[in-house]
C-alpha cells in the first residue's frame, strides 16, 4: 500500500542571516565572557597564592634577620673574648718578666764578692741597684756579664766610690739597668 500525502508541506521557517549573526554574536559574547570569567578567577587564585608566598617569605625574612642579629651579637662577644684572651696572654707573658730580670741579676752575680743593699724596679722596667763589691774588677766584670744577658737592655753606672766596712776597703756602687728582653731591631742596631 502506498500512502500519498496530499497535505501541503509545511515550510520550514527560514532564519534570516541577521538572526543567525545575532545568535552567533551572542554566543561569541557569552563564550568570551565565560573565558574572561575563568581567566579572572584563575588569576585571582594566582594572586592569592602569590600573596601567601610573599607573606611566608616576609615571615622567613624576619626570622632570618633575628638570627643574623643574634649571630652579629655572638661575633661581637667572640671578638671581645678574643681580645680579652690576648690581653690575658700579654699580661701572663709580662707577669713573669720582673722575676726574669732579678734572676738575670742573680745568675751572673759573683758569690761572696758582691752584695746588693737596695734594689728598686719601676713600671718602665728600670732597676736601680745599690750595693758593695770587693773591688772595681769584680764590679766591672759583673756589669759586663749583665750586658750579655737576654733580659738586660742597658746598664749605666751612676757612681762608684770607696767605702770602709769592718776595716775592709770596699767599692760602693750605684747603677741603673734597663730591663726587658732584647727586641730583634735592638740587637741589630747594637752590632
Amino acid at each position: 500500500m502506498i500512502k500519498i500525502n496530499l497535505l501541503p508541506h509545511t515550510k520550514k521557517v527560514q532564519v534570516s542571516n541577521t538572526e543567525k549573526q545575532v545568535v552567533l554574536c551572542l554566543g561569541l559574547l557569552f563564550g568570551t565572557c565565560l573565558i574572561f570569567l575563568v581567566l579572572i578567577l584563575w588569576s585571582g587564585g594566582k594572586v592569592k597564592e602569590l600573596e601567601r608566598q610573599i607573606e611566608a617569605e616576609q615571615n622567613l625574612r624576619q626570622i632570618l634577620l633575628s638570627q643574623v642579629r643574634r649571630i652579629n651579637e655572638l661575633e661581637k662577644k667572640m671578638e671581645q673574648t678574643g681580645s680579652n684572651l690576648e690581653a690575658i696572654r700579654q699580661i701572663r707573658a709580662i707577669q713573669q718578666l720582673p722575676i726574669r730580670y732579678v734572676e738575670s741579676l742573680v745568675q751572673v752575680m759573683p758569690e761572696q764578692s758582691l752584695w746588693f743593699e737596695s734594689l728598686n724596679l719601676n713600671r718602665e722596667g728600670t732597676l736601680e741597684i745599690q750595693g758593695v763589691a770587693l773591688d772595681n774588677q769584680t764590679f766591672a766584670g759583673y756589669v759586663d756579664r749583665l750586658r750579655e744577658s737576654g733580659y738586660i737592655r742597658a746598664v749605666s753606672t751612676q757612681r762608684t766610690s770607696r767605702r770602709q766596712v769592718m776595716n775592709q776597703d770596699l767599692v760602693e756602687f750605684d747603677f741603673r739597668i734597663k730591663a726587658g728582653p732584647f727586641l730583634e731591631h735592638e740587637q741589630e742596631s747594637s752590632h
